[in-house]
């Protein structure tokens, strides 16, 4: 076999593994189906890609079941095409198309792609760049408001000088947010810059048992997510490392959120291993998801069971 011909092999598994989930979480009703098999089918396939490049993908499963999240990036000339083709679908207003284009040509991302989720009983759908940008550039793409300025002062004292990730929402009540890395090359100072930064974005800092199983995280990976919707910081959110499952039900009880029993076992069947988790503030709302690499169907993990069949309520 080929190496194009595993790679569209593979591509084909992730789809597939990503439908099947779906089934089992009951936030997804019929209608929803179609949204998310739309975005499925108008991301690029490898025969589509330059240079035969891999599409990256990312599902990000709500510690409840409650939210669900899919990504999908690479290069430009890949997935471009495919996302105006998508977004005609979705009836992008002319004001969300004109600040894709404008800010695409002032940041020309190499790393570029769509998102779709499902919260609160809606669809959500947008773009995002995985590359790192400056901040200067970023900066000039905003308004006047305050969300900026509080941006603008974390990152001048905090020495960051780019954002690695820039994602908008398209549509009723857009939001757009960035990610920053926490400096410090150690755990421990990346963990008090999260903190402080909390303290400083949602006027509170980090619970006590957050901060210590964060601290107790051996890798300094950590990053953190803003959002911001009609000049206001909306969500706050601390990204980390992937961990093991055992630890983010820990991390969960910590921060008194709830877990569906079906996470553990969903999270093996979908996925190649955590690559990320995030403890998320909005208001007095709290939350941890799970962001993990969809594979094929991972060695050794039980295989999902029908869908119940009576859908839906949450």
């Amino acid at each position: 076999m080929s190496s194009l011909d595993m790679a569209l092999q593979r591509a084909l598994a992730v789809r597939l593994n990503l439908q099947i989930s779906l089934s089992q979480l009951p936030i997804i009703e019929e209608w929803m189906d179609i949204h998310l098999d739309r975005w499925l089918e108008h991301n690029p396939m490898p025969t589509e890609m330059p240079d035969g490049e891999q599409v990256s993908y990312l599902a990000m499963l709500g510690s409840d079941l409650r939210r669900v999240w899919w990504g999908a990036w690479g290069h430009p000339g890949g997935f471009v095409p495919k996302m105006a083709d998508y977004f005609k679908l979705c009836n992008i207003a002319k004001s969300d198309a004109a600040v894709l284009d404008a800010i695409g040509e002032q940041l020309e991302p190499k790393l570029v792609g769509s998102w779709i989720a499902v919260w609160g009983g809606k669809v959500v759908t947008g773009w995002h760049f995985w590359d790192p940008h400056p901040w200067p550039v970023v900066e000039s793409m905003f308004g006047t408001h305050e969300a900026k300025f509080q941006i603008k002062k974390l990152v001048e004292d905090y020495k960051v000088d780019h954002i690695d990730r820039f994602a908008q929402a398209i549509g009723d009540a857009p939001y757009s947010e960035l990610e920053i890395a926490m400096p410090g090359t150690e755990v421990e100072e990346q963990v008090h810059a999260l903190n402080a930064a909390f303290l400083r974005l949602t006027g509170a800092p980090l619970a006590e048992p957050l901060f210590e199983r964060f601290s107790a995280v051996t890798q300094p990976q950590f990053s953190l997510a803003v959002r911001i919707r009609g000049g206001a910081i909306v969500r706050v959110g601390a990204i980390a490392p992937g961990i093991a499952m055992d630890d983010i039900t820990r991390l969960c009880a910590d921060a008194k959120v709830g877990v569906d029993e079906k996470l553990p076992r969903i999270v093996k069947a979908l996925g190649e291993g955590i690559a990320r988790v995030e403890y998320g503030r909005a208001g007095d709302k709290a939350g941890v998801d799970v962001y993990l690499e969809p594979g094929d169907q991972a060695a050794g993990a039980p295989p999902m069971p029908a869908a119940p069949s009576s859908s839906s309520a949450n």
